[in-house]
Formats: C-alpha cells, structure tokens, sequence
C-alpha cells in the first residue's frame, strides 16, 4: 500500500451479489497481535449488505455484541509552531511539547489542526507518517495534502491527533463516544480487529422496551458500557441509568422481551 492512500474496499457492488456467490470475509472475524500488513488502522470494508468495518488495535480486551469506545485524548495541546513551512509543503514539524516516544508512522491516520493565529481560518490535514522521535521533543509529520496558507512561527499554532482507532476498548463511561461494535471477542489489549460502524448486527439492549413490538422504542442510543438503550422522546435522555446522548441506530426486527432486536447500527 502506497503511503498516504488509505484502503477502502467494497466487497462486489452493492445489487450485483447475493447469498448465493458471496465470498468468504472471514478475516473480518479474526484478531491478532500483529498488524496485518494489507490495512491500516481505521481502514474501512463495506460489505454488500451495508455493513460496515474499521480495523482498529485494543485498548484493552472488547466484549463482542457491546460497544467499543475511542480512549484517545488528542496528542499534542495547542502549541506555536518554531518552524515556518511555506504554501505547497506536505510537511510540517510539529513544536516540542508533552508526548510519549514515538515509533516511525505511529500516528498514521491521525489528524493536524493549523491555526493562523489571527482569524477562525485553520487548515485541516490528515497525517500519513510521522518521524521517529524521543519523548516531548520536536518531529516532523507528513500530511495528506498540500498547505494552502503559510506557516508563520510563532504565531501559527498546531494541534495534533492522533489514529482514533489505535485505542479502542469496551465502553465505561457514557460520556465517552463509541466506535461501534467489535466483529469477534478481542481478548487482550494491543489486538488489531474489525469494529463494525453501520448496517445490521445484534447489540446487547440496555432496557427491554428496545424494539418493534407496540409499546417499545425501536430508536437506541449507546449506553455507559457499550449496550443499546432504548430512545423515548417523551422521557428524554436521562431517564435510564447509564444511558448517553449518541444515536447508535434503531431496531429492525424483533424486540428485547423475545428475539433480538436486529440492531441497524448508523455510525
């Protein structure tokens, strides 16, 4: 894979397959402790059926059927650049400031925010590697795109993220926003795997009214640990313990008193 091109793969066209010669995507259903050389994190497949996938690395192990949540907290705060880079450069250096020791292209699929220090304008830019570096020192970043404004030291300023999806573990708290729901049991932390975002799926349900039957809420919303809770617009938000504020999706099938739900799940 050529760096800097993303892989986004849809498995036959969406009308022109059925059951009867789907291939064989089993390597969705896999985990490792090494990275699979063909992705890259957040890599997405989207399979013909609407479900979609991201390739992600644990945080810690992640219960299949409850929802995974993003850890990562952003890299680097809001600093002045020391180093100018002109309109046209892929490729900036990032000022000195707290962070951990970073490998060669760790932070591959993370993002830079550039300020100009002096209106609202920023550029925004995906990285695509970054140079190997001790910890809190200074390091050059490879973007996804050519500036289309000057980087003026000390007076534009950086912010860094880091791959989303290099930190994911079940979910703990309801604030925390969630990724999705991981394809298998992931045992361990720093397992790569695939997180299912979108398209049908079964998701563990928080309260027993989820679902299609008259009486439930067929809309969900993620809960504290990663389960589906149902949605009652009349109660509001707060009403079940642990519910959050993310729309996950809505039942399709079935309801939590008898078989299911089967979960739309939307991103």
């Amino acid at each position: 894979m050529a760096k800097g091109k993303a892989s986004v793969r849809y498995l036959h066209r969406e009308g022109l397959v059925g059951h009867s010669n789907t291939p064989d995507w089993g390597f969705i259903y896999t985990t490792s402790l090494t990275k699979d050389p063909a992705w890259e994190l957040g890599d997405r497949v989207v399979l013909p059926d609407g479900r979609e996938f991201h390739y992600g690395k644990s945080a810690g192990a992640c219960i299949s059927g409850q929802g995974v949540e993003f850890t990562a907290a952003g890299y680097t705060a809001y600093t002045a650049f020391a180093v100018a880079a002109a309109v046209g450069a892929k490729e900036i250096t990032i000022p000195a400031a707290t962070h951990a020791v970073l490998a060669e292209d760790e932070l591959r699929g993370g993002y830079v925010v550039v300020h100009d220090g002096s209106t609202n304008n920023v550029q925004f830019r995906g990285v695509i590697g970054n140079q190997a570096v001790a910890a809190d020192l200074a390091f050059k970043v490879q973007l996804d795109g050519a500036l289309t404004e000057a980087v003026v030291a000390s007076t534009s300023a950086v912010e860094l993220f880091q791959n989303p999806y290099a930190s994911l573990q079940t979910g703990t708290m309801n604030y925390n926003p969630k990724a999705g729901i991981p394809a298998v049991k992931v045992a361990a932390a720093n397992t790569y795997f695939w997180v299912q975002k979108a398209g049908p799926t079964w998701a563990a349900p928080q309260g027993g009214k989820l679902g299609t039957e008259e009486g439930g809420y067929c809309g969900g919303l993620w809960s504290d640990v990663g389960n589906i809770s149902d949605y009652n617009t009349s109660l509001g938000v707060t009403v079940a313990a642990g519910r959050g504020s993310q729309h996950a999706g809505y039942a399709i099938l079935g309801d939590a008193d008898n078989i299911g739900p089967l979960f739309m799940l939307q991103g």
